[in-house]
């Protein structure tokens, strides 16, 4: 049984130019997966956006809403440690429900 692999195309959004944190290596790990023949685009798992009732298990209602409407406070966006964008907000729950 081979493992799933788990690929969306919001896994790697635009990053500032010479942020530390290298977001385009998920795209990059995708494209270097098909070109080398080692899997298909037809074969990886496309997942959804995680509900948030899932994400509610973990995280406080209020947060979730703050999070991915961009009005987290300045000391949650530092502990972040990412620029919030709204594509930034989409790959977080869609990296979420690609666990599921």
């Amino acid at each position: 049984m081979r493992l799933p692999l788990v690929y969306h195309d919001d896994y790697s959004p635009e990053f500032p130019e010479g942020h530390r944190f290298p977001m385009d290596k998920f795209r990059l790990l995708h494209d270097h997966l098909i070109a080398s023949g080692l899997t298909t685009d037809a074969e990886l798992h496309r997942p959804e956006i995680c509900p948030n009732d899932i994400l509610a298990l973990a995280h406080d209602r209020a947060y979730i809403e703050r999070y991915m409407n961009g009005e987290l406070s300045r000391e949650d966006q530092r502990r972040l440690g990412l620029p919030w964008s709204e594509a930034l907000a989409r790959r977080t729950v869609r990296a979420v429900g690609g666990s599921l």
